[in-house]
């Protein structure tokens, strides 16, 4: 009897074994590489253009990119549940190379002189708008691409790759923009697009449309009914909303500028600064790739938010540099581990055919956070950010332990495991609803 591979003998990498699950997962990569390089570099261009109004444009282009995600995020899962997920990836990832090009273009010539800014913003809006089309498609395809049993190791996985690349694209995006032109630095990330293009045409498997109602609103509709009805889902979510739209604001959206401003950084400074959010979230990363079944407990994620909002109100009180950076390394760890349980719990409770559309409901709360971005940053910028970024981190820590504290719900949950083929979903009736066993197990108040 033959023995099994390394990748199967071995269960923090173990979802390695499937073909499309590499692909996807190297194309992921490199988007985790260019979407921080890109806002970034967007915030430096705002501020060699438009120095004196450099937090209210940031706040602008932080809301514009949520203004797309909350737009869209709903009718991304439902196009994630209507049409084969692979070919929306491919559709979605050649628009956003074009739209990146159009970006550079426009912050290389400056063609409507001082308007550019709108511009810019119009691109930023429609890039975020394609964003919120291709995450739930690529969450939702996860399971069909590594199997319901290494689910939660395939997540844990594209989360670690995301935080692989992310401290070490922090530094590199400071530097490059100490050297070159924001907007020169804008055009050297379609580079990227040469590789992911080509990583998403190959993936072979195939999603099968679970969609009974032929409506997109009622498609829609259906799906929100579904989380609403689910406290476990409707928790998860809940637990994201609040890191999202009240933590992120200040410590996310702000904080570049508030390195910078408040604690006098330099671009180079700040790279590495803000390399200790990506080194917490990659140590959480593989601590959750090693051992998963913690990423399936609804206890972990009221930990996570706990921790990340206690680590938001001390970055906002912290005026020394080495403080700061523990608060933003654990943040960051924070952070990224809420997201890896939530994406787990929601993954392995939600029906095949329902998906796509929970998953949407993922950038539809990041939306909500980056336009919440857009009256913080008027706020901030009527008043100060030592101001406003210590009150985001206070009202932080209230909601999160308001979420936390209730006994049962989502902190008593624990998602199971089930027996699903890969790159097949469950077979459909004519009706589109499922009628073969293989959705996600899960058992609640372990």
């Amino acid at each position: 009897m033959a023995q099994p591979g390394f990748l199967a003998r071995h269960q923090s990498v173990r979802s390695l074994q499937h073909r499309d699950f590499k692909l996807l997962l190297a194309a992921s990569a490199l988007q985790s590489l260019v979407q921080p390089l890109q806002f970034i570099t967007l915030i430096f261009w705002v501020q060699s253009e438009y120095a004196g109004r450099s937090v209210i444009y940031v706040s602008f282009i932080s809301a514009a990119r949520g203004l797309g995600l909350l737009g869209f995020s709903l009718f991304g899962g439902a196009v994630a549940d209507r049409f084969q997920r692979r070919h929306v990836l491919l559709t979605c990832e050649s628009a956003a190379c074009g739209l990146t090009a159009l970006t550079a273009a426009l912050m290389l010539t400056s063609p409507p002189g001082d308007a550019t800014v709108a511009a810019v913003l119009a691109c930023t809006l429609l890039s975020a708008a394609i964003l919120a089309i291709d995450m739930p498609a690529r969450a939702a395809s996860i399971p069909a691409v590594a199997g319901m049993n290494d689910l939660s190791n395939a997540i844990s996985l594209n989360m670690v790759a995301a935080q692989v690349t992310f401290p070490l694209i922090l530094p590199v995006t400071g530097a490059l923009n100490s050297i070159f032109e924001p907007g020169q630095v804008f055009a050297g990330s379609l580079v990227t697009w040469l590789a992911t293009l080509p990583l998403i045409a190959l993936l072979r498997f195939r999603s099968e449309r679970g969609i009974a109602r032929a409506g997109v609103i009622g498609n829609i509709s259906d799906g929100l009914a579904y989380t609403r009805g689910s406290a476990v889902l409707f928790g998860t979510i809940g637990a994201v909303a609040v890191i999202q739209i009240v933590g992120m604001p200040g410590i996310g959206s702000l904080g570049a500028l508030w390195m910078t401003q408040v604690l006098g950084l330099s671009r180079t400074e700040f790279g590495f600064m803000a390399m200790t959010w990506g080194i917490g979230a990659l140590a959480v990363s593989l601590t959750l790739a090693r051992l998963e079944y913690l990423a399936r407990r609804g206890l972990t994620l009221c930990v996570f938010i706990l921790v990340f909002a206690a680590a938001a109100t001390v970055f906002g009180h912290s005026r020394n540099v080495p403080l700061t950076a523990v608060a933003n390394l654990t943040a960051g760890g924070a952070f990224i581990g809420a997201l890896m349980t939530a994406n787990t719990i929601a993954q392995h409770f939600a029906d095949e055919a329902m998906r796509g559309r929970v998953m949407g409901l993922f950038p539809l709360v990041m939306g909500m956070g980056m336009l919440n971005a857009l009256p913080v940053g008027a706020v901030a910028q009527a008043t100060s950010l030592a101001l406003v970024v210590p009150i985001l981190g206070w009202a932080t820590l209230g909601l999160a332990l308001a979420i936390a504290a209730p006994a049962g719900g989502l902190r008593g949950a624990r998602a199971g495991i089930a027996e699903v083929p890969v790159a097949h979903a469950p077979a459909l009736s004519d009706e589109g609803a499922a009628v073969a066993p293989g959705q996600a197990a899960a058992a609640l108040n372990e």
